[in-house]
């Protein structure tokens, strides 16, 4: 599977990983978990932990780039992971999903007792494009609706960030238009939600895009979309939601 970073991901992994800084975590499941960069960064910071993905292709690219450490990748679907974790991350995987609230409830019941759901998703249905089509997105959110099903779920929300101001949506219309020019065939849902994951676009810039999109070239816009949080204006909403101890269970 070929993946290389983009600028919203990069924007958006930054965001997860500052918001593990401040919990204490000891183990992740990662729901959807792609090519596994973000196992690579959460192993290179010392957690231990599962991803799942529907892929094999994604499963096995996964596995190779977390070898000999503490993240071990398994296929399947999130009722197919053994155990409670601390934290459950599910990032861009609610939009596929026809009961978005059932799966809300499934990685609630992956995760401990007081523990954390964090989720990012597509925002805004005004902002509907080619890339929604083409990776079998059923929705984008607004941030009551996102609120609304967290909490319908039996979730406690936290916080609910507006994420990638101003990169993500200088880049969106590109990405679309790209999508548009190069996309000549309809391929059924299933197949473009398996294959969301991967990358598929620009592949031959694929060495471009590790050089020019970094940690540290991105660095003066993971200060600057911090400045938007509270607002509506990114293309994405980054969620985290907390699963209350029910009665009889212990924090």
């Amino acid at each position: 599977m070929e993946w290389y970073p983009t600028p919203s991901y990069l924007l958006k992994r930054k965001v997860i990983l500052d918001f593990l800084r401040t919990v204490p975590v000891r183990d992740v499941l990662e729901v959807g978990c792609g090519a596994g960069d973000l196992l690579v960064a959460l192993a290179a910071r010392g957690y231990r932990g599962t991803g799942v993905d529907l892929s094999d292709d994604a499963v096995e690219t996964a596995r190779k780039r977390v070898a000999n450490t503490m993240v071990t990748v398994v296929r399947g679907d999130v009722q197919d992971v053994a155990g409670q974790f601390d934290v459950t991350i599910a990032s861009e995987v609610l939009e596929h999903c026809a009961d978005d609230v059932g799966v809300l409830r499934e990685l609630a019941s992956k995760t401990r007792p007081g523990g954390y759901v964090v989720l990012t998703v597509p925002a805004h249905m005004s902002r509907w494009g080619a890339n929604d089509d083409f990776c079998g997105h059923l929705r984008r959110y607004g941030r009551e609706e996102l609120h609304d099903k967290l909490v319908a779920a039996g979730l406690s929300p936290v916080s609910i960030y507006s994420y990638g101001v101003p990169v993500y949506n200088l880049m969106k219309p590109f990405y679309d238009r790209a999508i548009r020019k190069q996309c000549r065939q309809e391929r059924d849902l299933q197949i473009r939600t398996e294959e969301s994951s991967g990358m598929w676009l620009f592949t031959g810039m694929k060495h471009i895009f590790f050089l020019l999109f970094n940690d540290l070239t991105m660095y003066p816009f993971y200060l600057m979309q911090r400045l938007f949080f509270r607002t509506d204006l990114g293309n994405g909403y980054f969620a985290v939601a907390r699963r209350v101890a029910q009665h009889g269970e212990a924090l």
